[in-house]
Order: structure tokens, then C-alpha cells, then sequence
């Protein structure tokens, strides 16, 4: 299949899996990503979601331009409203994501990194937005790179086409870590591990916590935590956790 999908105990891996063309997507492989990532966020068993690409050459390269961008013309075209059907078109994950970037993390590639909450990536890695060479929009990563690093550093790469390599992204913010290169999924997996450990209630109410910042005035986020931090009181989790502080061990989380 070109889109895996693997079950690792709490934690789910969706890898792209087509790296003899640097794991560019069909649209096939939009509709298999954007249901797996559907799946991640309502399996109450599963409390983070990794994305990666097969191989080292490439995280994805983007669409697939024969199949994704043909065009569309004549009485066949239609005004559409926009629905969360696509991890480009709007759809949210409650549950934290993180990218594991090897190689080319380009176009659509770099849109579905951006998806996700942390992006960790390997020394060989190059990002880019180069649509724009071929008449193209990066449209969910043009409403999203001002947001994650800055108008201007987000108008430089969408607006020349231009790659910049990792460590160029740790410095702009666009990943979280660089790793030596082929470690970048090993990375992921322990960073995947480390979250896991906390308690799980807690960890979804605070990434919807901070995504709900950017669109809301602080008083109603402040009511929004409020209401967050009375269903957490009522939870076995904040009684386990509240015991296992006392008890000085490791909490023994269940998602309740």
C-alpha cells in the first residue's frame, strides 16, 4: 500500500510509502492519509499519531502533479463549500501529532508536517514551498507558515520557491529538532513515548487549549480552561495522578 498504517500500543504510525517517487501523493493517498488521521483522533486507544516517509530520500516531495493539479476545465466545474474532508482542507486531530522528516519535505509534503504539532527532522532534510514554479498555490501552508515562523520568513520561501536544509528550519522554527540523518522516526517514537507518559485528558485539553489561542480573545479562552479544568477534576486520571504525586511514582494513566 502506499499509506501504512501501524499500531505501536497508544501510539499510531502513518507512513507514506511510495519512495520511488519521493513519496508524492495521489489522491488516493490524501483521501488514505486524511481517514487514518480521522481514526487517530476519535480511537480512544491511541493517544499520539506519528507521520513519516518511507526511505531516506524523501518525507514527500508534495502532490503528485499528474494526478493531483490536472485541470479542470468546461460545464463540469462547480462552486463547492469548504468541509474538512482533507488533512489540508481544515481537518483537526484532538490528539498531539508529530512528523518524523527525512530528505524532501516539499509542497503538499511540507503542508502535512505542518499538520502536525512537532516536526522533528534528519540532517539531510529540505523544505519547501516551490508551488509557486509551477502556477501552483500552497494554500493550507500559506494560512499556516506566517502563524508557525513569521509574515516575512513565510513570504521568503512561499513567495521564491526556494528549499532551506534543517538546520536553516531549526532556526526559523519549522522543526523542533534535528537529528543525525535516518534517526529522525527513532526520534519521534521516544518524543511519541515521553507524551505518553502524561496524562492523556490533559494533554488533548491543553493542544485544543492552544489552537483555540490564535482564535479566540484571552477571556474566552480563560472560560474555555475553566470549564476544561472542572472535567479534569472529576477525572480517575487527575485522582490517579494526584495519588501517584503523593505516592512519588509514575502515574498510571487510562484516558478516564
Amino acid at each position: 500500500m502506499s499509506v501504512e498504517f501501524a499500531r505501536e500500543g497508544p501510539i499510531a504510525v502513518i507512513t507514506l510509502n511510495r519512495p520511488e517517487k519521493l513519496n508524492a501523493m495521489t489522491p488516493e493517498m490524501y483521501a488514505e492519509i486524511t481517514r487514518r488521521l480521522g481514526e487517530i483522533d476519535t480511537d480512544e486507544g491511541i493517544w499520539v499519531g506519528i507521520i513519516t516517509g518511507a526511505g531516506t530520500r524523501a518525507f514527500s516531495a508534495g502532490a503528485d502533479l499528474a494526478t493531483v493539479h490536472r485541470p479542470e476545465v468546461g460545464p463540469g466545474v462547480r462552486w463547492e463549500p469548504l468541509r474538512q474532508d482533507r488533512f489540508d482542507m481544515g481537518l483537526q486531530v484532538s490528539k498531539p501529532l508529530i512528523a518524523a522528516i527525512e530528505g524532501y519535505c516539499l509542497a503538499g509534503g511540507l503542508e502535512l508536517a505542518l499538520v502536525c504539532d512537532i516536526r522533528v527532522a534528519g540532517e539531510g532534510a529540505r523544505f519547501g514551498c516551490p508551488e509557486v514554479r509551477w502556477n501552483v498555490l500552497h494554500g493550507y501552508g500559506a494560512l499556516a507558515l506566517p502563524r508557525l515562523i513569521g509574515l516575512s520568513r513565510a513570504l521568503y520561501l512561499l513567495l521564491t520557491g526556494e528549499f532551506v536544509d534543517a538546520q536553516e528550519a531549526l532556526r526559523l522554527g519549522l522543526v523542533q529538532e534535528v537529528v543525525p540523518q535516518g534517526e529522525a522516526l527513532a526520534r519521534a517514537r521516544a518524543l511519541a513515548e515521553r507524551i505518553c507518559r502524561n496524562g492523556p485528558l490533559a494533554v488533548r485539553m491543553t493542544k485544543e487549549l492552544a489552537l483555540r489561542s490564535f482564535e479566540v480573545p484571552l477571556a474566552d479562552g480563560l472560560r474555555l480552561y475553566n470549564e476544561f479544568r472542572r472535567l479534569l477534576h472529576m477525572s480517575e486520571d487527575q485522582a490517579e495522578g494526584t495519588r501517584a504525586f503523593r505516592e512519588r511514582r509514575e502515574p498510571r494513566f487510562q484516558g478516564r
